[in-house]
């Protein structure tokens, strides 16, 4: 890369004015040591890819794969002098779609992907996937709270937040953050911790992505992980309600090393039956003491349910779907940063939506309209596409012990989240399409007497009503301020940008 700051290196290359003309990508090609893909280029058509493939469609300008912090503050100044709008882009899952803009500057930081474990905390690049992030870990026998998917990148949950496995034990995923590095849109690079910049910090543990800067690493504190006890339940279809009620009871009481999931998987045809799954990394003897709880407040005999010990990287793997896959084919496919040629993880086109609810939780009016919705599904969708209503013990224990003004991340006083999603195949016609979200809108509205009004930002909802008290409540003006702060020109843009 040449040598200077980065405004003087597109100077030298002859970006100058902000309307003077066409933005000139060969110019920031030149001006970073990272990769710049443009359309025409071979790799086009995978840069532009998001997760979900209804977004193909969407054409950016240029896809920048940075090389390290200074590449990144290039690409920022040349999207300011260039009027260019930038999005920064790390595993590509956003649900609105809003990791890519037509026309636009993705900074995509998956050639940072470092993960390098220090003693007991571990500096991981921001391009990092999870499955990468929580098999390296695992082979030490330590862990951080994240999530499942393989292919999410490690600073887009960190982000948002973070839930997880092992946020019960052990809090959110931006709990666990002691550090990181941001290049901010001023094309300054940042080191952030508690005593730096700790405004940005504070903002950084949960205020979203895409708002504040790029951060290009992260630096976490880790914890033990042991052997893990995992448990599959199922009752019959009939006894759904009776599950529900009792499984909210169940929580109340439940030990922080647990994580619990009731979830129905919806197709075509008649209703089934929710799967229970309940993960204890405290013992078998704790688990079976729990389920045994658990069965008598639902008061119905289980079905079928089957429980197995394996270590904590083994039980990941399985969670994740990667049980059978080496660690290069639990990717995307392709040759671009992030994916790999072996990769056999496939990507999907969906809507979701989401709710956290306080300790009062799901009144029986509220799990009879859930109900509902799940027999109906047949009937107001076409064959071939998927819903999921999951209902995941996440929150309470670690999580809600922080104070809810001690990170951006306000969520610190719910029972558990629930995240409903309708999935559709690539073949669906937009009609079909439509089918399948107002299915899901109607679920979502159905529960709008009983819910919270609180929503995970993680889950970015396009669609949702007044986001910014549901994404970040009593945090919202201090968020507000910290962009002001370090974003005064507003670089970073998307319909829900704080």
């Amino acid at each position: 890369m040449l040598g200077g700051a980065p405004a003087l290196v597109l100077a030298a290359l002859g970006v100058t004015g902000a309307h003077a003309r066409a933005p000139d990508w060969a110019a920031l090609a030149r001006g970073t040591d990272g990769r710049v893909v443009l359309p025409g280029d071979p790799e086009y058509p995978e840069a532009r890819q998001l997760f979900q493939p209804r977004y193909d469609t969407v054409a950016p300008g240029a896809v920048a794969y940075p090389a390290h912090a200074a590449d990144v503050a290039v690409c920022l100044d040349f999207a300011r002098r260039s009027a260019v709008p930038v999005v920064p882009r790390a595993g590509g899952h956003s649900y609105a779609g809003w990791s890519t803009r037509a026309g636009g500057l993705v900074v995509d930081v998956g050639a940072m992907a470092a993960v390098t474990v220090e003693g007991p905390g571990v500096r991981v690049g921001a391009g990092a996937r999870l499955g990468d992030v929580n098999r390296t870990l695992a082979a030490r026998r330590l862990t951080l709270p994240t999530g499942l998917c393989p292919t999410v990148g490690i600073a887009g949950l960190t982000l948002g937040g973070g839930l997880g496995l092992a946020s019960r034990a052990h809090g959110t995923t931006s709990d666990a953050l002691t550090g990181a590095t941001v290049v901010t849109p001023d094309g300054v690079v940042r080191e952030v911790d508690a005593t730096r910049d700790p405004d940005l910090f504070w903002a950084l543990r949960g205020g979203g992505g895409g708002n504040f800067g790029v951060v290009t690493e992260l630096r976490f504190r880790t914890h033990p992980a042991t052997d893990c006890a995992y448990a599959e339940l199922h009752w019959p279809e009939a006894d759904s309600a009776a599950l529900l009620r009792g499984w909210q009871r169940w929580l109340a009481a439940l030990p922080d090393p647990f994580w619990s999931q009731v979830e129905f998987l919806i197709e075509s045809g008649p209703a089934t039956a929710p799967a229970v799954r309940v993960l204890c990394l405290d013992g078998r003897a704790e688990l079976e003491r729990q389920l045994t709880r658990l069965s008598g407040l639902v008061g119905r005999p289980l079905r079928d349910s089957w429980t197995v010990v394996r270590t904590y990287e083994d039980t990941l793997r399985a969670m994740s779907g990667c049980a059978e896959q080496s660690a290069a084919q639990c990717h995307l496919p392709g040759t671009l940063p992030g994916r790999t040629p072996e990769g056999r993880i496939g990507r999907d086109s969906y809507a979701g939506r989401s709710d956290f609810w306080g300790a009062a939780g799901l009144p029986d009016a509220g799990v009879a309209a859930v109900l509902a919705a799940v027999r109906r599904y047949g009937q107001a969708v076409p064959a071939g596409g998927l819903g999921v209503v999951q209902f995941t013990g996440e929150t309470g224990g670690a999580v809600n012990r922080t104070a809810a003004a001690g990170t951006a991340f306000v969520h610190r006083d719910s029972a558990f989240l629930t995240q409903y999603l309708a999935y559709w195949p690539a073949s669906a016609t937009p009609s079909q399409v439509s089918a399948h979200q107002g299915w899901l809108d109607g679920l979502w509205q159905d529960l709008r007497p009983w819910a919270s009004g609180r929503a995970y930002q993680n889950y970015i909802d396009p669609k949702l009503p007044a986001w910014r008290e549901a994404y970040y409540g009593p945090n919202l003006a201090r968020l507000e301020e910290v962009r002001r702060t370090y974003d005064p020109d507003t670089l970073f843009r998307f319909p829900q940008a704080i």
